[in-house]
């Protein structure tokens, strides 16, 4: 048996640098950090009436397979428990069997923290120290040989692990301690420029992991609790609630749009009926130029009593989501910015497929999908937060 002592392995490495120079010309990433662990240098080996350079490595990237957008858009959401555990298998299963074909994760936990390990040194003190998704690259692949456009779900404005990381845009009670709406999220300040700058990281970091398109949601001022008795650290005032979101939409939508990633607003239904913001900041016609597509919320249940004379609108999906739409698409019109027959293929509403306001039956979610498709959408997405869905009847 041969041995070497470690002044002899560095020669005799020296030999295979040199011979593999000369053959291949260049390093893979990975025959680099062999090469730089042994040395500890990347910079170069300096010897006496020697110099080996290693100026640039090939960096080994992992190949991005886009799934195309589907002419009908037919989705499902998923919680990242769901995404990273058998039962995202599971609904695989079923959303080839029933002819659906799109899937909406969230990339965040419901308190805020990133999902999966980032490789964006900025987003990694958001993410959770074990991640629920544990894989994201063989999640996304599994998906696309499947032929499932991938939506990345992103909720922006409540996000308690970027208040309590950046404690200064936090929202406050007048004590000083953090404001909680009534299920006790944390929320940052929409005004904050941290706040989008944040979103578009994670959007890139997403799109280029594999997403085939992102989704932005809770993108507003907080509506849920005694927000009369919100201290925002930024907002001031100065500039109106809906002025703050202009500016949000603009930078976010338009920067991304500049790089070519697709992405969808959610927005609150009643947001289709008015050009009023509802002390949310959030405007249809505010979003419209800087988003691919649009997903109004238009749950049932979510509408008041008395809502086109239903005491109880939960009952009435198809003219509800039907007359909703229809009157987003006025409300552009009457702005000026798109023809109802221009602006159709930008919406893909949020369906309801959970029971709140009645029990919601296959025939329901089915009436819901018959008004999208007769409203003209380019697809739907079906919400239940636990992720168990009523089966139905998809297909046109």
């Amino acid at each position: 048996m041969i041995s070497f002592n470690k002044k002899q392995e560095k020669y005799l490495a020296i030999i295979f640098i040199i011979a593999f120079l000369f053959i291949f010309d260049f390093f893979l990433s990975s025959q680099l950090q062999f090469f730089i662990n042994l040395f500890n240098s990347p910079q170069g080996i300096n010897l006496p009436g020697l110099i080996v350079q290693i100026k640039e490595a090939i960096v080994e990237k992992p190949e991005v397979k886009r799934v195309a957008r589907p002419e009908e858009v037919r989705g499902l959401y998923w919680t990242a428990y769901t995404a990273g555990s058998s039962r995202g298998e599971q609904l695989m299963s079923y959303i080839i069997a029933s002819g659906l074909n799109t899937v909406v994760i969230d990339l965040k936990m419901d308190n805020g923290a990133i999902a999966f390990e980032p490789l964006n040194d900025g987003l990694k003190q958001y993410a959770l120290s074990k991640p629920v998704i544990k894989d994201l690259e063989k999640l996304l692949n599994d998906l696309s040989e499947k032929n499932i456009y991938r939506i990345a779900r992103i909720a922006v404005m409540r996000d308690g692990v970027m208040a309590r990381t950046n404690p200064e845009l936090a929202l406050r009670w007048s004590g000083g301690s953090f404001w909680q709406d009534n299920i006790g999220s944390l929320w940052v300040d929409p005004a904050a420029p941290e706040v989008a700058d944040y979103a578009i990281a994670l959007t890139r970091e997403a799109y280029a992991r594999g997403f085939d398109e992102i989704q932005f949601d809770y993108i507003r001022f907080a509506s849920d609790g005694k927000t009369s008795a919100i201290v925002y650290p930024i907002y001031d005032g100065t500039e109106t609630k809906i002025e703050v979101m202009q500016n949000f939409f603009q930078k976010v939508g338009g920067t991304l749009q500049q790089e070519g990633i697709p992405v969808s607003f959610d927005l609150f239904g009643m947001t289709f009926w008015s050009n009023h913001d509802y002390n949310i900041g959030q405007r249809l016609i505010d979003v419209y130029p800087y988003t691919d597509y649009i997903s109004p919320m238009v749950y049932p249940s979510h509408y008041y009593s008395g809502f086109r004379g239903h005491s109880n609108p939960a009952l009435y999906p198809y003219d509800v989501v039907k007359s909703s739409l229809d009157r987003g698409l006025e409300v552009l019109e009457d702005n000026n910015l798109a023809l109802a027959e221009e602006a159709q293929s930008k919406l893909r509403p949020w369906l309801q497929d959970f029971d709140l306001g009645a029990v919601y039956t296959a025939a329901m979610i089915e009436e819901q999908i018959r008004a999208a498709r007769e409203a003209g959408c380019s697809g739907w997405l079906l919400w239940n937060a636990r992720n168990v869905y009523q089966p139905a009847n998809y297909l046109p």
